[in-house]
This record gives structure tokens, sequence and C-alpha cells, in this order.
């Protein structure tokens, strides 16, 4: 399967993007890059997954592995609804799986604007213009049942939930 993960250079993004690549899957892995987190850790994170130089990746283009054929990686917003249609318009995604978020629940307090933006704009675009359904572990998909071994979260995915 095709999968997006967005959140991709997080903590848990970076294991799910390592365990859907060792089942086999291709992956696209999208994140924003924030420095809500330290840069270090997710620049180190994408390089285990085989993106180079994450300091000076460009904004909204999809870089190739040298690690991994199977991986990609987009910097790009959720909630950049100029940008975004545009990767799911050159994409076939079977899946996408969401972790991208603001974290910190006292940056909430203070930004309220930011978890807004990406944990419900965000949220919501990606959802825009798809039919797509919550699933967890597992989906069907053109009569085919398909189980996700390594889903640790829920996926929206294109078909009906079982």
């Amino acid at each position: 399967m095709n999968i997006l993960v967005t959140g991709a250079a997080g903590f848990i993004g970076f294991h799910v993007c390592q365990q859907l690549l060792s089942e086999g899957h291709s992956v696209v892995g999208l994140d924003n890059i924030n420095d809500y987190y330290e840069l270090g850790l997710k620049y180190a994170r994408l390089e285990a997954l085989g993106i180079p130089n994450a300091l000076e990746l460009p904004y909204n283009e999809t870089i190739k592995t040298h690690k991994n054929q199977k991986f990609s990686f987009v910097k790009l917003n959720i909630e950049d609804r100029e940008n975004l249609p545009s990767l799911f318009a050159n994409q076939s995604f079977d899946v996408v799986c969401n972790l991208a978020a603001q974290a910190g629940v006292r940056y909430s307090i203070e930004n309220p604007e930011t978890y807004i933006d990406s944990n419900i704009v965000g949220y919501s675009d990606l959802r825009a213009d798809r039919e797509w359904a919550l699933v967890s572990k597992s989906t069907e998909r053109n009569g085919r049942f398909e189980r996700l071994n390594s889903a640790c979260c829920l996926f929206v995915c294109k078909g009906k939930a079982t």
C-alpha cells in the first residue's frame, strides 16, 4: 500500500514510518518540522529514514530517500490549503495516518490559534474533498480485507471501516 504519514519527524510518526517500511509498504512522510520540540531530534529521525540535510529541505517538494526506495518526504503544513491538495493530486494514497498535531498543553493556553490551525483545520484539510473513513488496524478496500499490522493509531483510509 502507499501510505501518507503526517507528523513523520515526530517520535511516533518516525517509528510508524519505520514499521510500515519494514512491512514493505511505500511511505510518504510529511512534517512541517516546527521548532516546538528540539529540531536536532527531528533532523536525526529524518536522517535515519534516509533524508539527508533536513535543515535545507525545500518547502512543498517531495524528496526521495537515498536509503529506501519506498520512502519519500515532503516538508509541508497539513493546514496549507494551497499546497496540500497538490500532494493528493500527484500521489495516490491508500491510507493516511495522521499523526501531525501541535503538542504542549501549556503552549495551547498561550497560543490557542496554533492548536486550532494544526489540530482542527489541518485535520479537516486532510479530509477535504476525499472519501475517507476512520479505521483502526484494518480496512476493507475493493471487497478485500487488509490488516495493517503496525497500526498503533487511528488511520484515515479510503474505503469503509471494518
